[in-house]
């Protein structure tokens, strides 16, 4: 028994003694690669093959910032110091979120460092962020995210029709001229007036219930204008052609194809005026649409992303959970689209 205990005493000094002996030598290359005491306290903390890689690597006054970040993983710092040591201007939590993200192939700029730490941030679209340009990483995700890096009606896509009630179209994507959902129901004379009576049964089922729970507030709410055709949307841009111009009819009109009207899925309601946002209906909407899935399509301050001027009348079924998404996060229908549906 004695024997074993010296046995394994004997191993113990050994392997202390060896231990010892390998922080000492580390400590002296470290100093000679020109890290102080108190730099060499903190990597000493590092495993034996984080302090390899250092050893490896030049002096860097980034290194204990670096081992120290909060997102720091030590599977990655050989990329670290190397993206660090290739641009000298990054800052370390740049540092640390490109290479995290694996984008180490990009050079360096502030925007780069900003655009990833974005909410809406999709990394596909990380090249057309930067092509765009500009300080404000959110606006440039924003607008990106949007389509705006390409002119209204140029990099058009067809509508993907499989969405369902999620389908988006707008100025970069188009229903063909024979699109008619299969669902089309019409709403009575209680719930619409006009010709354009008619929506997708999903939505004309929510549509009424809406109604129905603002009568009970005293609110009168009738669709205006929902379903409209291909043809029906061909002529009645063409008549504000004729009367505006083109360039101002784009502002507020959709070409045929484009019109959200098409889907079933959009009603125009009470009155096609911005008078409309002073009445206590808009109040209403404004408070309640989304418990019914309905958004306000195209609100006030996002004209540049939706393409249409501030319509108050104009809103759109999406369904319960993503309408009080968007309004909890008060972003428009092309953000949505773009980050929570088409990326995934």
């Amino acid at each position: 028994m004695k024997k074993i205990i010296i046995i394994v005493i004997i191993l113990l000094i050994i392997i202390i003694g060896g231990i010892v002996i390998y922080m000492t030598n580390n400590d002296n290359k470290l100093k000679k690669l020109g890290y102080n005491d108190k730099e060499i306290k903190e990597i000493s903390r590092l495993s034996s093959n984080e302090i390899d890689i250092i050893l490896n690597n030049d002096y860097t006054d980034k290194l204990i910032d670096i081992v120290t970040n909060g997102n720091y993983q030590d599977k990655n710092l050989k990329d670290y110091l190397a993206y660090a040591n290739n641009h000298k201007k990054a800052n370390i939590n740049d540092v640390i979120n490109i290479v995290n993200k694996g984008l180490t192939d990009y050079k360096y700029s502030p925007l780069l460092g900003d655009l990833i730490t974005q909410k809406y941030f999709i990394q596909e679209n990380l090249e057309r962020y930067l092509k765009y340009g500009g300080k404000n990483a959110e606006k440039v995700i924003s607008e990106v995210n949007s389509n705006l890096d390409y002119p209204y009606y140029e990099n058009v896509k067809e509508a993907d029709t499989s969405k369902d009630n999620l389908i988006i179209v707008n100025k970069y994507y188009n229903l063909t001229s024979d699109y008619e959902p299969s669902d089309l129901v019409t709403l009575t004379s209680t719930y619409s007036f006009g010709t354009n009576n008619k929506m997708r049964k999903e939505a004309a089922d929510a549509f009424m219930e809406m109604a129905d729970a603002a009568k009970l507030d005293n609110i009168i709410i009738r669709n205006a204008s929902a379903y409209r055709s291909y043809t029906y949307q061909e002529t009645l841009y063409n008549n504000y052609v004729q009367r505006d111009g083109k360039e101002s009819a784009d502002t507020y009109s959709a070409r045929a194809g484009y019109s959200e009207h098409q889907t079933g899925l959009a009603t125009d309601i009470n009155e096609v005026s911005e008078a409309f946002e002073n009445t206590d209906a808009f109040r209403w909407l404004n408070d309640n649409a989304d418990k019914y899935g309905f958004i306000l399509r195209y609100p006030k301050n996002k004209e540049n992303l939706t393409g249409y001027k501030y319509e108050p009348w104009h809103y759109r079924y999406v369904g319960k959970d993503i309408a009080k998404t968007i309004k909890d996060e008060n972003i428009t229908y092309e953000e949505y689209y773009a980050y929570y549906i088409d990326h995934k």
